[in-house]
């Protein structure tokens, strides 16, 4: 997860710049923080207070590593019982925790008592709907990510949740709802040499996330060990091809008040 955050901190800063918001004096709520890495690149925009939320209690000490600011705490709590008080926060972020928790009216509910009349909502998660892969990818690797997928929901999840979200804030009450798509884009030409960090990276941050949960799919029955490995091999050989090849996975960063 650490190694994870690391490769896609850069593009959370691109998000946060491009939210056009200044933190200088303002409390700041993260739910779903991880290791803490939006805490770390906020922690110089002088907010007044940064609190990181995360069922994890491991991931909350390599957070806590990372940031020891007298400005920034960590607090370990499920997002659906959030210990803090009311009306509390200028800003709260939820960074890829809708994916794992579905269109949970409980959960919105709490981030919505925490969060000040006219607080700023940040949410930035995945739509799967979206990704575009050329060539096609092997069909070992598909049925991979289909497992992956199928396993989400059997938790609760949803890695096609972007597209639902608006409408659901709407109807829980939130306002000035923004939507912007942004497109983390891999190719290469067939005569060409791929920048190697750039290759690398793609194929790390799927073995990483898949990594993570590989005996709870083998457990579950949604996929063999053996195809498990020849779906991850595949992938880097794909990644690997001689021929042209491009890969465009969408995210969406949706914003809105109380």
């Amino acid at each position: 997860m650490a190694y994870q955050s690391y490769l896609t901190a850069p593009h959370l800063l691109y998000q946060l710049n491009s939210l056009g918001y200044t933190f200088d004096g303002k409390t700041v709520v993260d739910i779903g923080t991880g290791v803490g890495i939006l805490p770390y690149l906020l922690k110089d925009r002088n907010p007044s207070k940064i609190i990181g939320i995360d069922l994890d209690k491991d991931f909350l000490k390599a957070a806590r590593y990372l940031t020891d600011a007298e400005n920034t705490a960590y607090i370990n709590a499920d997002g659906r019982n959030i210990p803090l008080k009311d009306s509390a926060f200028d800003a709260v972020f939820v960074r890829y925790v809708f994916q794992h928790v579905n269109l949970s009216g409980i959960f919105l509910s709490e981030i919505k008592r925490i969060v000040k009349d006219g607080g700023l909502l940040v949410i930035a998660d995945i739509e799967d709907d979206m990704n575009i892969f050329y060539p096609d990818l092997p069909e070992s690797s598909k049925k991979l990510f289909e497992a992956y997928s199928e396993y989400q929901k059997l938790k609760g999840g949803d890695r096609l949740i972007s597209k639902k979200l608006p409408a659901f804030l709407l109807s829980h009450g939130f306002k000035d709802i923004e939507i912007k798509p942004y497109t983390l884009v891999f190719f290469k030409g067939g005569d060409g040499s791929p920048d190697h960090e750039t290759l690398k990276n793609a194929f790390l941050l799927v073995q990483n996330e898949l990594e993570l949960v590989k005996y709870d799919l083998l457990n579950r029955k949604l996929i063999g060990s053996v195809e498990f490995h020849k779906g991850l091999n595949d992938y880097f050989k794909f990644l690997n091809l001689k021929d042209d090849l491009l890969i465009s996975k969408t995210e969406f960063l949706i914003t809105c008040k109380k």
